[in-house]
């Protein structure tokens, strides 16, 4: 379990995601479910998927490359940072800024209780609860 302060950073966070998304800053996700898990939490603004298309993963980033930023919020795991690094350096070339501190700054706080996108809402319903207790 998260001491309080660890939860107040991650609802920082999130609502610091909410408004750039709210902005128009787009944010890459791995897949349905992660898109789906924001969506939950509040994002209102674009997000694409990186799985789940036809397209190459070079294909699909270079049809990102008419925005300015893109939030990066791929899994924490090693296929997350993989995507994630890769997203970043070709996004750099394509003349887009690609925002990562988002996804840094929950992979530090959260650790080793959530992995993936996807369960960060179920684990914070968790945190929730528990701290009713």
């Amino acid at each position: 379990m998260l001491n309080l302060e660890a939860l107040e950073q991650i609802e920082e966070l999130l609502s610091e995601l909410r408004k750039c998304s709210a902005q128009g800053v787009p944010i890459l996700v791995e897949g349905a479910n992660d898109e789906r898990t924001l969506r939950g939490l509040g994002m209102e603004g674009r997000i694409f998927r990186a799985s789940g298309g036809n397209k190459t993963l070079l294909n699909f980033l270079e049809g990102l490359a008419g925005f300015k930023q893109i939030i990066i919020l791929t899994d924490f795991d090693r296929a997350g940072d993989k995507l994630a690094k890769f997203s970043t350096e070709h996004l750099k070339r394509l003349g887009v800024e690609p925002v990562v501190k988002f996804r840094e700054k929950l992979k530090a706080i959260l650790r080793r209780n959530v992995k993936d996108i996807e369960g960060l809402a179920r684990f914070l319903r968790g945190q929730q609860i528990a701290q009713k207790r």
